[in-house]
């Protein structure tokens, strides 16, 4: 037999760097002709094909009909051996030989028959290069796709969440209480409990002390909590991929599931929450109930928990969760979850709570700030941490058993105003290992806007951000309103003023001020963490004002050095409220007329104090007045009206009170306006004359009515020298 001519290959078009230059190219199947075949074939021999290359790279060269020309190459020197040694390819006598060509196999041209005439074999070591075939080796699984649109900081036991807080073992008793209760009462006709409560109250630390507790009764089933700092977890967008890797971790069937969910439907995460909550959590655990008993799906982990809801920064997002979660998980029975949200009382979740809102039936809502009062346990929380950082101090004062003083500590409750944010910062303050922590406390209480420590920065920050976020979403639906200016009128007319009286109500506010009534609801629907109305007389429901949750918050508001560009002055609130009352008294408007002479009686003239010294309050509202005669008599008729309308009551109410009072009033501030600009001392003399005598006037009207009977009858005695 003559020898077949050897053919000649060219270089392989591709070849791993490793790899070692082939002797000769052998055709699958078919001996060198210098050798013949010494032992019959043993058909379950392992062939080892090492690695194979492919690309596209032009036709595919075919020695035979029925064969394909392989380039291969391998990583093992092994493997390498074994194709540089003739006896390593042995093929029966009978089959058809393969001529062996270097060449590359284009998957759009490889023919389906590729191992057609071999069997029984195993290639080990296969690598394809997938990107022709429609799948890729490196291509991640549905769990790994899950995993990578999660949110690891968002777990209560996150490592990023380091020292989270929550409460001490004696503090919040009740509170916790409840919430435990409700949390392992599997009957109870609510499966959503929704906890609202002011900033800083304790909602976070309440709830990861929930977490803590239900972890440990192996009945936590998931948690997110939101923060507004971290991008990571301030969207509604990783909650549920998040809420789906917890539930899939705690069972495998459920693992596998919605693994197959996410590589079924790779862009599942760029789909609405409803569809993402259907398709991860809903139909898996469908499938896993129909696999299991009754008794095993009830013994699963069921609480999930979601903290700080106002933290995400779309609130449209944040009613959208909402209603998914509603309308996914509530509206189904058989599903066993109990759902914990906690949450600042804004838009999204007030107004699904309130009368009308759609979970109003539907959750058992907490108002922690309303119902809870804070201040016992304050007081717990501040003396014992105070004391144990005394202990850890090198200062001796720190170490004394009478530090910090009771005195202390009750001043500290007082500022706190129930919130446990400001105990928090004041603990966070006096703490640094750096500095006593005598003189630290010390400078919390004692602390001036000109002192260079800022004990209350981290505090100063959340009040910043509230109120920025709220002033943004006012203006843009009332671009010709000065938000901050007008939070300051609210604050400085009702209780948040800082003085005991006067107090104005709400509605007079808005008259004044020539608002759209309801107004002062609008206008706080972004600071219901930090205001809330109060109604002010039980007998008058519509006698209501603004009243703030802390009073840190309200020394916020009244120090430049800690509001920084959010602080609107004194004089400037004086001055708006002064031209608020000449264009209501332009309006010819009777009710916007009476309440402006309540705020003429009230909130211009009694704090004129002594004109004999400067004041603030007549610096502000002079240049506004200089011609002022036909308006202060239409204000005197205002009066003479209200006058005659109070002795109409029966029995009448100050008989004898308004008009010899008001017209004081009005006489001594027309006077006082249109001659403050001169600065002569005799007209200073003269209007602090004036202002003495009817102070005394008043005074003595003021103690003859007290005197007088409730019936409204004239005491015995002769007081005509008062009138």
């Amino acid at each position: 037999m003559t020898s077949k001519e050897k053919t000649t290959s060219s270089k392989p078009y591709l070849r791993w760097p490793w790899s070692k230059k082939r002797n000769a190219d052998r055709i699958v199947g078919q001996q060198p002709e210098d050798q013949v075949p010494t032992e019959p074939v043993d058909s379950d021999r392992e062939i080892n094909a090492g690695r194979i290359q492919q690309a596209l790279t032009g036709p595919v060269p075919v020695a035979y009909p029925m064969g394909v020309a392989l380039n291969t190459a391998t990583s093992s020197s092994s493997q390498e051996r074994r194709l540089e040694d003739p006896t390593s390819w042995e093929a029966s006598a009978s089959t058809s030989p393969l001529e062996m060509a270097q060449a590359t196999i284009s998957g759009a041209e490889a023919p389906s028959n590729l191992f057609s005439y071999a069997s029984n074999f195993v290639v080990n070591g296969l690598q394809v290069n997938a990107h022709q075939h429609g799948s890729n080796s490196n291509d991640p699984s549905g769990w790994e796709r899950l995993l990578q649109n999660t949110a690891p900081n968002a777990l209560h036991d996150s490592e990023y969440r380091f020292d989270p807080p929550k409460c001490d073992e004696d503090t919040r008793v009740d509170v916790i209480e409840e919430l435990m209760g409700w949390v392992q009462d599997r009957e109870s006709p609510q499966r959503l409990l929704c906890m609202t409560g002011a900033a800083g109250s304790g909602k976070s630390a309440l709830q990861q002390t929930v977490a803590e507790r239900c972890s440990g009764l192996d009945i936590l089933a998931s948690t997110f909590f939101f923060s507004s700092t971290d991008p990571t977890r301030n969207t509604v967008s990783p909650v549920i991929p998040t809420i789906a890797y917890q539930l899939g971790s705690n069972h495998p069937t459920l693992r596998e599931v919605i693994s197959e969910a996410v590589t079924k439907d790779p862009l599942i995460f760029k789909k609405s929450l409803k569809t993402q909550m259907h398709r991860l959590i809903i139909r898996p655990f469908e499938d896993l109930s129909r696999t299991i008993s009754k008794a095993e799906l009830a013994a699963l982990p069921y609480t999930l928990l979601i903290d700080g809801l106002d933290e995400c920064t779309d609130e449209l997002r944040q009613a959208e969760l909402l209603a998914t979660i509603d309308e996914c998980l509530l509206q189904n029975d058989a599903l066993p979850f109990h759902i914990f949200i906690t949450s600042r009382p804004e838009w999204a979740i007030r107004s699904a709570l309130e009368d009308t809102g759609h979970l109003h039936q539907k959750a058992y809502h907490i108002q922690l700030s309303d119902q809870y009062d804070a201040s016992g346990d304050i007081r717990r929380s501040l003396s014992r941490r105070l004391r144990d950082i005394g202990r850890r101090s090198g200062d001796p004062r720190a170490q004394s058993p009478s530090w910090p003083s009771e005195e202390d500590i009750e001043t500290l409750v007082v500022n706190a105003s129930g919130q446990f944010i400001y105990a928090a910062t004041v603990i966070k303050f006096v703490s640094e290992r750096r500095s006593s922590p005598v003189d630290r406390l010390r400078a919390v209480l004692t602390w001036t806007p000109e002192d260079r420590a800022q004990p209350f920065a981290a505090l100063d920050l959340l009040y910043t951000n509230i109120v920025s976020a709220a002033k943004e979403a006012y203006e843009a639906a009332h671009p010709e309103r000065d938000f901050l200016l007008l939070l300051r009128v609210y604050q400085l007319l009702g209780p948040g003023g800082g003085t005991a009286e006067p107090i104005f109500a709400l509605t007079d506010v808005n008259e004044l001020l020539d608002m759209e009534d309801n107004a002062d609801r609008w206008f706080i629907s972004d600071l219901r963490s930090l205001v809330t109305i109060m109604k002010l007389s039980p007998t008058s429901p519509s006698f209501e004002c603004f009243s703030f949750y802390h009073k840190s918050f309200v020394d916020f508001l009244n120090s430049a050095n800690r509001s920084k560009s959010l602080f609107v002055p004194g004089s400037r609130v004086l001055d708006f409220v002064t031209v608020s009352c000449i264009r209501a008294l332009d309006r010819d408007d009777s009710s916007a007329s009476i309440s402006v002479n309540i705020f003429i009686c009230n909130f211009l003239v009694r704090p004129l104090g002594y004109l004999g010294s400067e004041s603030p309050t007549l610096e502000a509202i002079s240049h506004h007045l200089p011609q002022a005669i036909k308006r202060w008599q239409k204000v005197e008729r205002c009066v003479s009206e209200e006058s005659e309308r109070f002795q109409s009551v029966n029995p009448p109410r100050f008989p004898s009170l308004f008009k010899p009072v008001f017209d004081g009033l009005l006489a001594f501030l027309s006077r006082a306006l249109l001659e403050h600009e001169n600065r002569d001392q005799e007209i200073y003399r003269r209007i602090q004359t004036s202002y003495d005598k009817w102070e005394r006037i008043s005074r003595s009207i003021e103690e003859e009515l007290l005197a007088q009977p409730a019936d409204g009858s004239q005491p015995p005695g002769n007081h005509s020298d008062t009138t």
